[in-house]
């Protein structure tokens, strides 16, 4: 696989960015340390295809890098309050609804519209090898904010069950 081509990093992105979704969209037990696994493994990915292509980076490129990194962390801050925590069995699960959906929309969106924009400004390149760093940390703050709500609202019993 040819880490470098930017239509295998978007097809790669979407696939795993379509399994995450239906995960979300899944009554699943609100878990410490696997919430993290596929945000880190994203970033981790992303960054070695960052180092991979060795995009030309410009100061404009630098910039709409960082403005993206801060929107889509934005929207994972929005998507982990979007996630419902309730009581099942005993048990804190959590499940995104339609709001979480709605967020990813426009989470992609927004993505796509700085893509577009950085390949105007001629920064293409660098907004390609960012794709999977970009999900990856809008993942990654989405999961801090439900581990974080988990166990502001767990009782001391449930909060065994969310660390182990």
């Amino acid at each position: 696989m040819d880490i470098g081509n930017p239509i295998v990093t978007a097809l790669a992105a979407a696939a795993v960015l379509a399994l995450v979704l239906a995960r979300q969209l899944t009554e699943r037990p609100v878990t410490a340390g696997r919430a993290f696994t596929v945000p880190l493994a994203m970033t981790a990915a992303g960054l070695v295809v960052l180092v991979a292509t060795h995009p030309p980076v410009t100061a404009v490129g630098v910039g709409l890098a960082a403005v993206e990194l801060l929107v889509v962390a934005g929207f994972g801050l929005l998507r982990g309050w979007s996630v419902r925590l309730y009581r099942r069995d005993g048990v804190l699960v959590q499940r995104g609804g339609p709001r979480t959906v709605v967020l990813w929309v426009l989470t992609i969106g927004v993505r796509v519209g700085l893509g577009v924009l950085a390949a105007r400004l001629g920064a293409g390149p660098l907004a390609e090898a960012t794709l999977l760093v970009s999900l990856g940390v809008s993942l990654l703050v989405q999961a801090l904010v439900v581990q974080r709500r988990a166990r502001a609202g767990a009782t001391a019993p449930d909060r065994a069950r969310i660390v182990g």
